[in-house]
């Protein structure tokens, strides 16, 4: 499967009026399709986005409704992985100049560093197994970008160990890959898991090698080494919607460049609807493994509000008081970079915010249903952390014995 194959189930507007790389967010918004799944024109070029903004997209590729995400992707790891190899040949690109400048690379807001790719898959290989991870990367001339690597992630060890060797680290970026692809990739699992997520997320991967590298079906594919040279990255938007700091990150050279005829480049907008969804959603089947290890659980979200990443949403069976508290602090548990959980009743809609707050307005007590944890580590993108952070829960469950008094009528 391929980024086109999920046109189909993405439905997008097809828009041919021709933007400008650096016009795009004030046209999305006139046209109130921040979150909508398009195809514009950027300059001549198709560029895609939003193929990943909403729980219904999502949901629709792994043919489940929006409620069942977390159960579904909880119970991923029992399907089998079906991972075919062949030759790079077989793959239907051409190969061409590197220049990044005939790439749509988009500038999103005024005071960007620069053009930023954000959606692109850094694939590396670390002996017998690869490593697949989205990185943004600020365009600095035509072969090169400064690449955002996280210590201490998989990427950024692999690249560090290859500078203590002296070496660079040989990579592949492919843009513009099947949605189920990026969101594998946006997920944080075990060394080497990424190939046989995707294939597992999308019943069956096929991926090409190309010298000591696979890469799976792309519109565009980069190959090219980050060096041990820093340079300057920065000002980018991140998930809240406000500029992360500038930083010396890694240079990566590319050296060999192919894409698709009449190639479809892929955007991820910072800080939108999609970039949270990339980030915080793969978290829910983690939220929902760690709290059933406590108590009967039902369903998890991360919630809008919180950029699908700080506050979540935790549904349960409730059987023996107590079990909220350890289903708050099982939840806190599974993401260290969560902020606060609610914790409700089978009965409460988790999709509705209106369920939810009935259920914190006339089931909550906070002198004795509110959890505080002080001096936690927290996430570097919460602007109002310091060193440490606090965290919350809130017990918004039905007392057993009494659940007559609670049931709604209406």
């Amino acid at each position: 499967m391929n980024l086109r194959d999920a046109i189909d189930h993405a439905k997008p507007e097809i828009i041919d009026d021709e933007i400008g790389h650096d016009e795009i967010i004030s046209f999305l918004r006139k046209r109130g399709l921040d979150n909508k799944p398009v195809i514009l024109n950027v300059e001549g070029k198709k560029v895609a986005k939003n193929f990943v903004a909403s729980r219904e997209l999502l949901g629709r590729y792994l043919g489940v409704d929006a409620y069942n995400i977390a159960r579904e992707l909880a119970e991923v790891e029992r399907k089998g992985a079906k991972v075919e190899i062949v030759d790079f040949s077989e793959l239907d690109v051409g190969k061409t100049e590197v220049n990044l400048y005939d790439l749509p690379v988009l500038k999103y807001f005024p005071r960007d560093g620069g053009r930023y790719i954000t959606a692109g898959v850094v694939i590396a290989r670390s002996g017998e197994t690869y490593n697949a991870s989205i990185h943004r990367m600020m365009v600095l001339d035509e072969t090169s970008v400064a690449t955002r690597l996280v210590p201490p992630r998989h990427t950024y060890l692999l690249w560090k160990e290859a500078v203590e060797r002296g070496e660079e680290l040989e990579v592949a970026v492919v843009i513009g890959v099947h949605p189920l692809f990026l969101f594998a990739s946006a997920t944080r699992l075990p060394e080497g898991e990424e190939f046989s997520y995707a294939s597992r997320l999308m019943g069956g991967l096929r991926l090409y090698r190309k010298d000591n590298l696979l890469v799976p079906d792309s519109e565009i594919i980069l190959f090219g080494r980050i060096t041990a040279e820093r340079v300057r990255e920065g000002p980018f938007v991140d998930i809240t919607g406000t500029y992360d700091r500038i930083r010396d990150e890694p240079k990566l050279v590319f050296d060999e460049m192919y894409v698709k005829e009449d190639f479809i480049y892929y955007s991820i907008t910072p800080g939108g609807r999609e970039h949270q969804m990339l980030m915080g959603v793969p978290y829910e089947p983690v939220i929902y493994k760690f709290v059933s290890n406590v108590c009967k659980v039902k369903n998890v979200i991360t919630t809008p509000g919180s950029c699908h990443y700080f506050h979540s949403v935790v549904q349960i069976e409730k059987r023996s008081e107590g079990d909220a508290k350890n289903a708050i602090m099982a939840a806190l548990a599974a993401n260290p970079s969560m902020k606060g959980v609610i914790v409700v009743d089978d009965d409460i809609d988790i999709l509705s915010y209106e369920d939810v707050e009935f259920a914190v307005a006339t089931r909550f007590q906070p002198d004795r249903d509110f959890v505080v944890v002080s001096g936690a580590r927290g996430s570097s993108l919460d602007p109002s952390a310091g060193k440490t952070t606090s965290k919350w829960g809130i017990d918004a469950t039905k007392p057993i014995g009494r659940e007559d008094e609670f049931r709604r009528i209406i």
